[in-house]
């Protein structure tokens, strides 16, 4: 099905050997039913993908698979194909024939897979072929999958466990929930030390603190029955789900090292509570569930559990996962991150200089922070945040919103471009595109910046289509860029009343290309238009902005007005004290 692409190399690399990956795609190839598959996809006539028609449905489906596997994106798996010859051999890409599928094809086939509903059934056929041969596979900490042999599954019997909604019954009595502070429902439990299983055999484990959570007594029993085979250590029950994942942090917040949580019962509130677990680091997030659902596998990765179980449990895949999340876990828990302060230009019209305010402003911050930042270019179709820092991103806002559902912090860092002064960027498409996204995308990307940045600068150009979006909301600061003229001012006072109501952000109003020898309309005017005096006045200088758009050299690297302007506002966003201002020396000419 594949064609072998390496050439034998006998004698040119003395001590070379098959790297972690090459020996798990070595046993893919001969575990998963690619005939079977194949068969499958091409029983639904799949059209050829618009972008690369001679792109064969072999390839197409391998590379699905690398995406699962390894956790890449249409754009990152298209840039891996081009590093790694192992994954080119795998898929049966041959550089000196053609080249790689390109994330337009790549995508197209993921479309035609959804439209038929495809995707479900061909990794519920490779899971059942997988388990029917003892073998399961699970990411690990750097987002590559990981071969499990497992030996024949032990059925677990019903007279084992509690009756059925006993603890379901016991928890509605007493109104038990986690969002409800000293009136869960739980229960402890400690193993003593020295009993059935020997600590070295799992080393690591025996000082983890263990949440379980399930409302389904009997799915909760066999966790931890199989918890207590191999672990010696504190393990607290949870008899339901939190009501509230706003309080679930409070409650979880216990120095739990592992959280197991039941997906059966309610998935959706189940995946919510991983996702929350997950990125605001309160513990490891583990799963079980009694469906092998594929789907189901995938969407929990995605929101950050590092293990999925099955029920009915396989000897030692419990102790397998606890050795594997001992690795994970550190001794000294890293404090809960605060999300980074959302900063957004956003211009009263076109043309009032909001792009090279955000780059320069952007660029400051940087250097004057030390701390991690992020520029993202939403003035689509037309951002120019790119052409001003003198960058040649590959990837863009577009590539990073068409895949928000995929959307972390790993997919995230694959998408930017690092500037010079230390800044990361995500840039705007080099072309016109005409794709719309939902505020949902929008939000999805806001969200995972700022969990991963402290500084997250946003040039919004002049779209108040995104006032429904993270943008516009009350932990965000708009800095709202206008200039003196009729149309500009009038156009702020609209939206200063509209950005004055509860619940908007804090708005920091900048009168860019200010020179007060030449305005025609005075002070006071101006002020009664703008309903409060100016914020910041960043001087006019036309000469130094149009070198910088030539030049592509930002404005922060010369000592003038406006790019002492500029840092004076980065300054305050930092806490650091303000520039002293320059005394003018006296002279006759003026």
């Amino acid at each position: 099905m594949r064609q072998e692409i390496l050439a034998p190399q006998e004698g040119s690399e003395k001590f070379a050997r098959k790297s972690k990956r090459e020996l798990f795609l070595d046993r893919m190839e001969q575990v998963v039913p690619w005939e079977e598959l194949l068969a499958l996809v091409e029983s639904h006539d799949l059209p050829a993908g618009s972008s690369q028609p001679s792109v064969g449905l072999p390839i197409l489906l391998r590379i699905y698979f690398v995406q699962q596997w390894f956790n890449l994106s249409d754009p990152g798996v298209e840039e891996a194909l081009y590093e790694s010859p192992v994954l080119r051999s795998f898929v049966g890409v041959d550089l000196g024939v053609a080249p790689a599928p390109n994330e337009a094809a790549i995508r197209h086939f993921h479309q035609l897979l959804e439209e038929r509903d495809l995707g479900g059934e061909i990794l519920v056929r490779v899971n059942t072929s997988l388990a029917e041969q003892g073998i399961r596979i699970t990411i690990g900490k750097n987002a590559d999958a990981t071969i499990h042999e497992e030996s024949s599954s032990t059925d677990y019997a019903a007279g084992e466990h509690e009756q059925p909604g006993d603890g379901d019954k016991k928890a509605a009595e007493t109104g038990a929930h986690i969002g409800a502070p000293g009136a869960e429902m739980i229960r402890s439990r400690t193993k003593a030390k020295g009993t059935d299983i020997a600590d070295p055999l799992f080393p690591g484990t025996g000082d983890l603190y263990i949440a379980v959570i399930s409302p389904d007594a009997q799915r909760r029993s066999a966790a931890l029955r199989a918890l207590e085979e191999c672990h010696a250590g504190k393990i607290q029950e949870f008899l339901s789900y939190p009501s509230d994942l706003e309080n679930a942090p409070r409650t979880l917040n216990r120095d739990f090292d592992i959280v197991l949580v039941d997906l059966d019962t309610n998935p959706k509130l189940a995946l919510d509570l991983v996702e929350t677990i997950s990125v605001r680091g309160l513990a490891i997030a583990m799963v079980y569930s009694a469906q092998a659902d594929s789907d189901l596998l995938l969407r929990t990765m995605r929101v950050g559990a590092r293990e999925f179980l099955t029920l009915p449990f396989y000897p030692g895949a419990m102790a397998d996962a606890l050795v594997r999340a001992s690795a994970l876990h550190s001794v000294t828990r890293p404090q809960e991150k605060a999300d980074g302060r959302l900063l957004v230009f956003l211009g009263a019209k076109g043309g009032s200089g909001v792009t090279t305010l955000a780059c320069n402003f952007a660029v400051s911050l940087a250097q004057d922070s030390g701390q991690k930042t992020l520029l993202i270019d939403l003035n689509l179709p037309l951002g120019d945040a790119a052409i001003n820092l003198g960058i040649k991103p590959r990837y863009s806002t577009v590539n990073a919103l068409q895949n928000s559902s995929r959307l972390d912090a790993s997919f995230l860092s694959t998408m930017l471009i690092r500037h010079s002064s230390g800044l990361s960027v995500l840039a705007a498409p080099s072309e016109l595109t005409t794709a719309q996204f939902s505020d949902e995308a929008v939000d999805k990307l806001l969200k995972v910046a700022c969990e991963e940045f402290d500084y997250v600068v946003v040039d919004a150009g002049s779209r108040l289509d995104l006032q429904h979006s993270h943008l516009f909301e009350e932990s965000a600061t708009i800095y709202l860029v206008t200039q003196i003229g009729i149309p500009d001012l009038r156009n702020s006072n609209r939206l200063i009343s509209l950005l004055s109501t509860a619940g908007s952000p804090k708005l920091s109003i900048v009168i860019n290309r200010y020179d007060p020898r030449s305005l025609e309309i005075d002070e006071g005017h101006i002020t009664k238009a703008l309903t409060r005096p100016a914020d910041w006045k960043i001087p006019n200088n036309y000469v130094a902005v149009r070198r910088m758009q030539n030049t592509a050299t930002s404005l922060m690297e010369d000592d003038s007005e406006i790019s002492r302007a500029i840092r004076q506002m980065t300054r305050a966003v930092s806490g650091q004290p303000a520039i002293p201002e320059k005394k003018k020396g006296f002279s006759f000419f003026r």
